[in-house]
């Protein structure tokens, strides 16, 4: 537990209670070794966040790059535009 406090600065008791918020949401593992409580990271769950966050991630990155195109497109004076394709 020492060496999970001193770079944090923290207590054990806060450190007791953050180890077991992330065990019950599941993101580490906990065992008994006599006076020890080993912990385990559990990285399924946070590989799974960060694919969900990725395909958000594009999503938005595309939404922008094509709010930047339009915006792009109007600071062009109106009879020098190309005209626009309805498929987009």
């Amino acid at each position: 537990m020492k060496e999970l406090r001193e770079p944090f600065a923290m207590t054990q008791a806060a450190i007791s209670k953050h180890l077991k918020v992330l065990e019950r949401a599941g993101l580490i593992s906990r065992n008994r070794d006599a006076q020890r409580r080993p912990s385990q990271l559990v990285a399924t769950p946070l590989e799974e966040a960060s694919e969900w966050l990725e395909k958000y991630r594009r999503f938005w990155e595309t939404s922008f790059q094509r709010l930047d195109g339009l915006l792009s497109e109007m600071k062009v004076p109106a009879k020098k535009r190309k005209p626009r394709s309805k498929a987009r």
